[in-house]
């Protein structure tokens, strides 16, 4: 552990309020329905995950002179709570309390049964407690027994680029190891200074608010990877502090999805920290004026060199949409440019072990009808050496690509008006671990996704794509299966004469101008 201590500031404490409390506050005060929550509990009711059985890390600067830290185990919301605080038992702390009611509380938290937290103090977690920094070769810990997800509500630097680049590596090669998933606070403030520790990370999930009130500045020269783009993901709440803990109890509640859910629970790639990642940046609400500045007229139309949008990431975190992503399950891409096997699903993921150097994989999908919006991401983690001295990155791009007379066309630049009114149909980051596409108002028709690796020497790391449409069903699809088929048929017979949904051409009777549009579309 280096000489000096690391210097850090709760996101919501007195040195930094004064900037936080300038800025507007978000529009809507229901944390709930803003990350449509309330829609997830509309859809499934009773079967709504809660965490449960999901282990949750906290770690909290020290809030004063007494060396408070962790949440009050006395506060109603943490009724049933197993509370470890792991660096002694002192008076609560206000701070840590507020974060944890987010994070697990029994009414205010979406993880509100997830029962089993650990808390630890900044500067122990970061030393012997846990992360290790400044000890050479020696790994840090490994998480207690069920603990999955972390959240970091504080910013801080040792004052050493070299010190914060072991903290900033320790982390993500603990994230990787353990295959855990790690929510970390911005700074506050619109045009704030960003802090390294611990926001400039590869693989955690940095986080912001929605009004745009915390730092965005890219990461600095000195820290690897200088020139990224952060926040990855915004979520509601009065301080930086209070949103990360609304992101962490998304993960929980997708953790536990992963292992009870009929449709995914046999499937390990479901379960996995990368997956959970990519559903929750591929589902975010992309709010009126997201953009990630692609070019919009022009031979680059629709292609994009940084991937997130420069204030907001991938925007607003909307928990119902990455659920029905992962729900969804897994659809294996194919290394053939045009994949000869089923459509993918309009909602879906797929965990790819490895991508060889100069190899692509693809997805084909069909859009029957013309759709707002279609969101896809790559993610990926870096690799750290384990003397954490050096870390390798894969390079990969996303490219959307139309089927024109059986085969994959551009529609990048011009070719792509009329295929789709704005948005990216290229991510070609250098720089970054994530790869994010986002088209409005996408025309009927096939499309192949593709993702790329760049030649190179990096060793190969797993990749997660996820993807969201709207689900649209095929002309003739009476029954909405999928497909045209028998049943349809059925159906529309079942229907001559009246003015059911079989009338397929809208001229208020099912007649045979109805059947020859069905037997047109049939399969």
């Amino acid at each position: 552990m280096p000489k000096n201590r690391i210097h850090v500031l709760p996101l919501a404490l007195p040195a930094v309020l004064a900037i936080a409390l300038a800025s507007p506050q978000f529009a809507s005060a229901d944390t709930f329905s803003d990350i449509r929550y309330t829609d997830l509990v509309a859809r499934l009711g009773a079967a709504t995950p809660t965490g449960a059985g999901i282990g949750i890390g906290q770690v909290e600067a020290q809030e004063n002179a007494g060396g408070s830290y962790a949440p009050d185990p006395a506060n109603a919301e943490f009724a049933g709570v197993t509370i470890f605080a792991l660096n002694g038992t002192v008076a609560p702390s206000w701070h840590g309390t507020e974060v944890a009611r987010n994070l697990f509380g029994g009414t205010s938290s979406i993880a509100r049964d997830s029962n089993l937290v650990y808390v630890w103090r900044v500067n122990e977690w970061v030393g012997t407690g846990y992360l290790r920094v400044g000890q050479g070769t020696t790994a840090p810990a490994v998480p207690p027994n069920g603990v999955r997800v972390f959240n970091h509500s504080w910013i801080g630097s040792f004052g050493s680029t070299t010190s914060d680049n072991d903290g900033l590596r320790r982390l993500d090669f603990l994230i990787n190891r353990d295959n855990i998933f790690v929510s970390v606070g911005t700074n506050n403030g619109a045009g704030s200074t960003g802090q390294p520790l611990v926001a400039y990370g590869y693989n955690a999930m940095s986080v912001g608010l929605p009004t745009g009130a915390h730092s965005n500045s890219l990461t600095p020269t000195g820290i690897d990877g200088p020139g990224r783009r952060k926040p990855d993901i915004v979520a509601p709440g009065s301080f930086t502090s209070f949103g990360t803990p609304v992101v962490g109890a998304a993960a929980a509640l997708l953790f536990q999805t992963a292992t009870t859910d009929p449709a995914i629970s046999g499937n390990p790639n479901a379960n996995r920290s990368l997956t959970v990642k990519s559903v929750m940046l591929a589902g975010a609400n992309h709010r009126t004026g997201w953009a990630n500045n692609a070019p919009q007229t022009g031979a680059s139309r629709g292609v994009a060199s940084a991937p997130l949008d420069p204030l907001y990431g991938v925007d607003l975190l909307d928990i119902d949409r990455a659920h029905r992503i992962l729900t969804a399950g897994e659809s294996e891409g194919s290394a053939t440019a045009l994949p000869s096997g089923p459509y993918a699903a309009p909602q879906g993921w797929d965990y790819i072990p490895s991508v060889a150097s100069g190899a692509s994989v693809h997805w084909t999908f069909r859009v029957s009808q013309l759709v707002p919006e279609m969101s896809v991401v790559a993610t990926w983690y870096r690799q750290v050496a384990t003397n954490f001295t050096s870390s390798t990155l894969q390079d990969l791009d996303l490219k959307l690509w139309r089927v024109v007379d059986g085969a994959p066309a551009a529609i990048s630049g011009d070719a792509g008006i009329g295929v789709f009114a704005a948005g990216n149909c290229e991510s070609t980051s250098a720089i970054d671990n994530v790869e994010h596409l986002y088209l409005r108002n996408l025309a009927p028709g096939d499309y192949v996704l593709e993702l790329k690796r760049k030649t190179g020497t990096q060793p190969a790391m797993p990749v997660s794509v996820s993807w969201y449409l709207p689900t649209t069903f095929p002309t003739g699809d009476i029954n909405q299966d999928g497909v045209v088929g028998a049943p349809d048929l059925a159906e529309l017979l079942g229907q001559w004469g009246t003015a059911g949904s079989a009338d397929l051409n809208g001229d208020g009777v099912v007649n045979a101008s109805d059947l020859g549009i069905l037997l047109a579309n049939w399969g």
